[in-house]
C-alpha cells in the first residue's frame, strides 16, 4: 500500500456555510523515502458524506488513488479529523493502538490504518486527521436484535481485539461495521490494556454460563447483553 508524507484534502464546494476548500497535512511519523523526496497524495471528499461538518470532530468520507499505481481504482477512505487541538491527543492514542498491538488485525478485524496527519486549520488552530480504510457501515439495530449468527460473528472480532490484550473501552453499534456478512470494529482511543481468559467457545443458544466457566467478565456481560445464551430457569 502507499504512504506519504504530504496529505491534501479537497473540500465541496457546495456545503452551505462552509468555506474551506482545502487541508494540506504533513505525516506526524513520516515514512521513509529516499533523500529529496516527499510524495504527496490528494484525497477528495465525498459532497454526499453523512456527517455533521460544523463538527469539532467530523468524519468525512474520501477518495483518493494510490500514487505508486495511478491506473488503480480509487480508494474509499474514512477522515477521522480533530478539528481542535485537546482533541488531537484521542488520536494520536487510536493511531499507537492500530499500528501496535491491533496491527495484525488490520484488513481483518478492524480497518486499514493509512495514518495520522497534523497542520493548521482555518483560524490557525492545529489539526489533525486520522486517515483509515472505509469499510461498511454502523449496525442499524441493537445487538440483541441482529440475528445469531451475525451477533456471535461480533463477539468473535471483540475477543480477537481481547486475545491481543486490549479492552475497547467504548463497545457500541456505532462502533460495529457491517458489510456482506462480516464484521470490523472501529474507535480506539478509550483501550486499555487486559488480560482475557476467555477460551472463546461461545455456545450460542446454550444455557447462560457462569462469569468463572466463560473466563472473561467483559465479553461475558457483552454476551448476555446480545441474548447470546438461553436464560436459565429461576431456581
Amino acid at each position: 500500500m502507499f504512504s506519504m508524507t504530504i496529505l491534501r484534502v479537497k473540500f465541496p464546494t457546495c456545503w452551505p456555510g462552509w468555506n474551506i476548500r482545502e487541508f494540506t497535512l504533513t505525516s506526524v511519523v513520516a515514512p521513509e523515502h529516499p533523500k529529496g523526496e516527499s510524495p504527496s497524495i490528494t484525497v477528495n471528499v465525498d459532497p454526499n458524506t453523512t456527517c455533521d461538518y460544523y463538527s469539532d470532530s467530523p468524519v468525512f468520507r474520501a477518495s483518493l488513488i494510490d500514487p505508486s499505481n495511478p491506473k488503480s481504482k480509487c480508494i474509499s477512505v474514512a477522515l477521522k479529523f480533530a478539528m481542535r487541538e485537546d482533541f488531537i491527543s484521542d488520536l494520536a492514542e487510536e493511531l499507537n493502538v492500530y499500528n501496535g498491538a491491533l496491527e495484525p488485525l488490520q484488513g481483518s478485524t478492524i480497518p486499514r490504518c493509512y495514518g495520522l496527519y497534523a497542520g493548521s486549520g482555518e483560524e490557525g488552530q492545529t489539526i489533525a486527521c486520522l486517515v483509515l480504510e472505509y469499510w461498511g457501515e454502523c449496525l442499524r439495530r441493537p445487538f440483541n436484535q441482529q440475528p445469531l449468527h451475525k451477533r456471535v460473528r461480533i463477539l468473535e472480532r471483540l475477543g480477537e481485539i481481547h486475545r491481543r490484550g486490549l479492552l475497547h473501552g467504548d463497545f457500541a453499534e456505532r462502533n460495529v461495521l457491517e458489510l456482506n456478512g462480516d464484521i470490523r470494529i472501529i474507535d480506539f482511543d478509550q483501550t486499555t490494556y487486559h488480560k482475557c481468559n476467555c477460551k472463546m467457545n461461545f455456545r450460542p443458544s446454550g444455557k447462560v454460563p457462569s462469569v468463572e466457566e466463560f473466563g472473561c467478565e467483559q465479553l461475558w456481560e457483552i454476551g448476555r447483553y446480545m441474548k447470546l445464551w438461553t436464560p436459565n430457569p429461576a431456581n
